[in-house]
C-alpha cells in the first residue's frame, strides 16, 4: 500500500493489521472475482459489496481529485469508500470481494468502524501538515521502454513491481529491481539519459519530476538514504563493467 499524503507514525502498520483482521474472518474460496478494464472500476463496486481485495493491478482512493492512497495486490478496503472519497484505478485491475450477506452484524461493525476510524485519523492528520507532492503511477508490459537512452532527463522512476533491463547501446549492463530509483543520476546532473531501461515482464513504476523530487526529499528526509543506495548500486554496476572490460 502506498500513501500519498502525510500520515501518523505507525498508521500504515495499523491499516495492514486491519486488512489482515478483516480478511481472516472469511474463507477466501467464498470470495467472488471480477475483472475491470482501464477506467471501469470507478463505477464497478455494487451496493451489496462489503470488502474488496486487490488481486492484480492498482486501485486507490482520492478526495477532490487528489490521490490519498493506493491499494496494491493483497490490500483490501471497504467497497464503498464513503461520501468523501472516490475510487480511481491504474490500468486493468482484478479484484475479489465479499458481500454484506456474508457478514454477521458484529463482523460488519468491526470491519466498517476499523477502516472508517483509520481513514478519519489520516484525514485529520494530513490536513494539519503540508501535503506531499503526488507522484503518478505508470504501467509497462514486457519490452516497453521506461527510459530511453539519449532522452533529456527531467524525471525519475521508482520501480514498484517487476524488474527491468538496463541497456547501453543495445547491450544489457544490469537489472533494475523493485524499489530501485531509475534515471536518478542523469536527472540530478541535468544531462541526457546514459542508458535505456526496458521492462522485463509486467512492471509498475512511480514517475516523479525533478521539482516534485526535490519537494519529496524536503518533506521526507528518509528518501535521501534510498537515493544514496541507488547511486551506490549504479557505481557498483559501473565498476563491474570496467572489471569485465
Amino acid at each position: 500500500m502506498l500513501v500519498m499524503v502525510k500520515h501518523p507514525d505507525g498508521w500504515v502498520d495499523q491499516v495492514l493489521a486491519q486488512q489482515q483482521a478483516a480478511v481472516s474472518q472469511f474463507d477466501e474460496d467464498s470470495a467472488e472475482r471480477r475483472y475491470f478494464k482501464r477506467g471501469e472500476f470507478a463505477s464497478g463496486p455494487q451496493s451489496d459489496w462489503a470488502l474488496i481485495q486487490v488481486v492484480s493491478g492498482v486501485i486507490g482512493l482520492m478526495q477532490d481529485g487528489n490521490r490519498v492512497l493506493a491499494l496494491e495486490p493483497g490490500d483490501c478496503w471497504l467497497a464503498y469508500p464513503g461520501a468523501l472519497f472516490d475510487w480511481y484505478q491504474e490500468g486493468a485491475v482484478d479484484v475479489q470481494f465479499w458481500t454484506w450477506s456474508q457478514f454477521t452484524v458484529q463482523q460488519s461493525l468491526s470491519v466498517v468502524h476499523g477502516f472508517q476510524d483509520l481513514i478519519l485519523e489520516l484525514l485529520n492528520y494530513s490536513t494539519q501538515v503540508p501535503p506531499d507532492p503526488t507522484p503518478g503511477f505508470e504501467f509497462f508490459k514486457s519490452g516497453d521502454v521506461i527510459i530511453q537512452e539519449g532522452d533529456p532527463a527531467d524525471s525519475v522512476y521508482t520501480l514498484i513491481q517487476g524488474k527491468a533491463k538496463v541497456m547501453i547501446g543495445g547491450v544489457t549492463v544490469g537489472v533494475a529491481k523493485e524499489h530501485e530509483i531509475l534515471g536518478l543520476q542523469a536527472m540530478l546532473l541535468k544531462t541526457h539519459r546514459t542508458a535505456s531501461v526496458i521492462a522485463d515482464g509486467p512492471c509498475s513504476a512511480v514517475k516523479v519530476t525533478y521539482d516534485k523530487f526535490r519537494s519529496l526529499i524536503e518533506a521526507r528526509p528518509e528518501l535521501v538514504l534510498s537515493t544514496m543506495e541507488t547511486m551506490a548500486q549504479q557505481i557498483e554496476r559501473a565498476n563491474q563493467r570496467l572489471t569485465k572490460e
